[in-house]
């Protein structure tokens, strides 16, 4: 019962956290889309676009990891690093470790659903 409700409340706090890095990182991808076409004059470089790239594959990440944890979890996970690797260089590592933590928690989820499965076979 205890292991249950623990697997409740992480899933249920990354699903909330993808919501919510879902807006934060939204509201940073549309200010970057208006600056580009606004103040760059529709003609940003291509390592851009792959950044935006990255960054749009994020966000399709944190929907995906509503419906879909594990395919989600992968996506978030290996955009977050592209895409903070180039935007933040050196800074990087704590945004991809903030940018991954519903991963962390689902992961947390499925260790215990696993653990609690060997136990009951």
């Amino acid at each position: 019962m205890l292991l249950t409700n623990q697997i409740k409340i992480a899933r249920n706090t990354g699903r909330i956290l993808s919501i919510a890095l879902f807006m934060l990182w939204g509201a940073f991808f549309i200010e970057h889309l208006s600056w580009f076409f606004v103040e760059v004059n529709n003609n940003p470089p291509v390592k851009i676009w792959f950044a935006q790239s990255a960054h749009f594959l994020l966000l399709i990440g944190y929907l995906l990891t509503l419906k879909w944890e594990k395919i989600g979890s992968g996506v978030v996970a290996v955009s977050a690093t592209l895409f903070f690797s180039y935007a933040a260089g050196v800074n990087a590592a704590p945004f991809v470790i903030v940018s991954v933590f519903p991963v962390m928690l689902y992961a947390f989820c499925w260790m215990k659903e696993k653990k609690n499965n060997l136990i009951a076979s």
